[in-house]
């Protein structure tokens, strides 16, 4: 038999005394809004509308202070690092450095250079440059060169060189008489050669394995309407030959393939290149036939987002060190 049920006990639930009424006020200076509220003075207020909309504005300020220093940083990173001096990695053949006021000495494998900017290589000779920050510099056989190392340039007045650089470093650009090639990058081969009289530049040619180059033109004066209103952009697997001062050709078509597998500057050291994906990637896309129109969209990007570089102005110091003049003096007798 079930036992009856027993009735259920309520239990009162104590009462919940509510605060007076009180007003509260929120808002700065001649903003101060006070309302009256039925809510306790410890229960948060949520402010009105425009409250909110002021203080979403007062936190986009802030983030924008932040951005702006940010900005700043970045800038001041992207400021050219100097080189600093350049080690000797590899030397084949008889290669010459001086400076100002000193004879020539032959460059020895291992040493530093820091005060002898002027470097020559002799018939059949080839040097490798290396600096810290991992740019190299190779020099083929009867190649003349000046080093600027804070400038992070290189002024070529005879020769071929090969440059393999990091754009987020600062790259290593080269100068001559016709141009200023400015890299983005960048590994690049430039040849310069001297016409018959030895004295000035009879063209010279710069082929883009990886990056892009600016073929710029360099500070002088232009006859009307001559200067360059564009960068003459070379980018990987073209190459432009340039003979005249103020006019560039069009780049034409090199087979990357060819020069990564028989350039003397890109395989005839005992060294190795870094590996450059870029460089694996530029030869898949020559390969597939897809690379020169990459080329032609990343040239109208270049030309549409940024204006021309400005002429690049010479270093005082691009002057090829000669001997020291001698005077004869004549007195009547």
């Amino acid at each position: 038999m079930s036992k009856p049920l027993e009735p259920v006990k309520r239990t009162r639930q104590p009462r919940v005394e509510q605060s007076p009424a009180s007003a509260v006020s929120y808002g700065r200076g001649e903003d101060v809004v006070t309302l009256p509220t039925s809510l306790g003075p410890d229960r948060p207020v949520r402010p009105a509308a425009p409250d909110r909309l002021r203080l979403g504005l007062r936190w986009l300020g802030w983030l924008v202070v932040l951005l702006a220093l940010q900005s700043g940083l970045a800038r001041a990173a992207e400021r050219l690092l100097p080189l600093g001096p350049a080690e000797v990695s590899e030397v084949s053949g008889a290669a010459w450095t001086r400076k100002i006021g000193s004879e020539r000495r032959k460059i020895q494998k291992g040493e530093r250079i820091t005060d002898w900017p002027w470097i020559e290589t002799e018939p059949g000779a080839r040097l490798e440059l290396r600096f810290a920050d991992g740019t190299l510099i190779r020099l083929g056989e009867r190649t003349k060169v000046t080093l600027f190392p804070v400038e992070r340039r290189v002024w070529l007045s005879q020769g071929k060189v090969l440059v393999v650089g990091d754009r987020m470093a600062g790259g290593l650009a080269v100068l001559s008489e016709l141009a200023a090639l400015l890299p983005e990058g960048t590994s690049y081969l430039v040849e310069a050669t001297p016409k018959a009289d030895g004295k000035t530049l009879g063209k010279l040619t710069v082929t883009v394995v990886e990056g892009a180059v600016c073929a710029c033109a360099v500070a002088g004066d232009a006859p009307g309407g001559s200067r360059p209103t564009r960068d003459a952009m070379v980018l990987p697997g073209e190459q432009m030959t340039v003979v005249d001062l103020f006019r560039r050709p069009s780049p034409k078509t090199v087979s990357l393939a060819a020069i990564v597998t028989q350039e003397p500057l890109w395989v005839g050291f005992a060294s190795k290149l870094p590996n450059s994906r870029a460089v694996t990637e530029s030869l898949s896309e020559q390969r597939r036939g897809i690379l020169a129109g990459r080329n032609a969209r990343l040239r109208r990007e270049i030309f549409w987002k940024r204006p021309a570089h400005p002429p690049v102005p010479p270093l005082k110091q691009f002057v090829e060190p000669g001997r020291a003049p001698s005077v004869r003096y004549d007195f009547p007798e």
